[in-house]
C-alpha cells in the first residue's frame, strides 16, 4: 500500500512517517478504552446523518453489496458537505466550508505521499460496506458561546466494529499526533447507538478501522482549523500514517 514518498516543502509537512508505536502502548490504549465503557459520554453536537429513507435504501442495496473487497484507500467523510451548511457562525463561517477545506488538503498530501483516497459526503451510498484501510469523519464543534461548548476536540468510536484494537489504535494515534500539531485539549468518547453519528459505524465494512473527529470548536478554536488549517491538516495526515506505522508493527511481529 506504501509508496515511495514524493518530495514535499520542508516546513509543517507531514514528508516522513512518525515514529512506530509500540504495541504495549496500543495495548494500554485498550485498556483505557475499556474503561472508558463505564462511562459512556454523549457530547456530540448531533446532526443527523442518514434519512430514514436513505436508511431504508442502504439495508436494501447491502446485500448486493456483498462482504466488499479489501482495499488500501484511506476514506475521509466530509462533515455536512453536499447535504447542509452545518454550523453557521455570526462572523459567516459555514463548518462545511470548514470541513471540505481541510479534508481537501489531507487529501492532497496523502495523495502526495502515494496513498489512495476517497472523499465522501455523510449520504453518499457508497460508504455502504465501505472497505478501505481506514475511515475519517470529520466535522467542526458549535460556533454558539454556550457552557457545554468548549475548546479542543473529540474523538469518538463504537463497539459495532469487528476490529476494536484497529479502531482504538487508530483513535490513539490520532489523539497523539492531533494535539501535538493543533496544540489542543482532547476528548475521547465512545458513540452510543442513540446517537445519529451511529450510522456512519454501522453503515461501513465493520472491519474498517473507523473514528469520529470533531476538529475543534468553531467559537474558540477559529484561530486554529482557518488560519492554522495546515497544522490541522498535517495532524490528521501524520495520525493516519502513525495509525499505519502501527499495524505494519503488529504485522510484523
Amino acid at each position: 500500500m506504501k509508496k515511495n514518498d514524493p518530495t514535499l516543502p520542508p516546513e509543517n509537512e507531514p514528508s516522513q512517517r512518525p515514529a512506530i508505536y509500540s504495541t504495549g502502548r496500543v495495548l494500554q490504549t485498550i485498556v483505557l478504552v475499556a474503561a472508558m465503557l463505564a462511562t459512556v459520554l454523549t457530547l456530540w453536537n448531533p446532526y443527523k446523518l442518514f434519512s430514514q429513507s436513505e436508511v431504508a435504501q442502504i439495508n436494501q442495496n447491502e446485500s448486493s453489496a456483498g462482504a466488499g473487497s479489501a482495499s488500501s484507500s484511506i476514506g475521509i467523510l466530509i462533515g455536512h458537505w453536499q447535504t447542509d451548511s452545518g454550523n453557521v457562525c455570526e462572523n459567516g463561517i459555514v463548518e462545511a466550508d470548514v470541513n471540505e477545506a481541510i479534508s481537501n488538503q489531507v487529501s492532497i498530501k496523502l495523495n502526495a505521499l502515494g496513498y489512495s483516497v476517497k472523499l465522501f459526503s455523510a449520504n453518499d451510498l457508497d460508504l455502504v460496506n465501505f472497505r478501505g484501510a481506514s475511515l475519517i469523519a470529520l466535522y467542526s464543534g458549535s460556533c454558539e458561546d454556550t457552557p457545554e461548548n468548549k475548546s479542543g476536540f473529540s474523538i469518538g468510536t463504537t463497539l459495532s466494529t469487528s476490529d476494536l484494537n484497529s479502531s482504538n489504535a487508530l483513535a490513539v494515534c490520532m489523539g497523539e499526533i492531533y494535539q501535538s500539531s493543533t496544540k489542543l485539549d482532547f476528548t475521547y468518547q465512545i458513540i452510543p447507538s442513540t446517537s445519529p453519528y451511529y450510522t456512519l459505524f454501522e453503515t461501513v465494512n465493520p472491519n474498517t478501522p473507523t473514528i469520529y473527529l470533531e476538529m475543534g470548536s468553531l467559537y474558540y478554536d477559529q484561530a486554529v482549523l482557518i488560519d492554522n488549517s495546515e497544522n490541522v491538516a498535517n495532524g490528521i495526515v501524520n495520525g493516519i500514517l502513525c495509525y499505519l506505522d502501527t499495524l505494519e508493527n503488529t504485522n510484523d511481529q
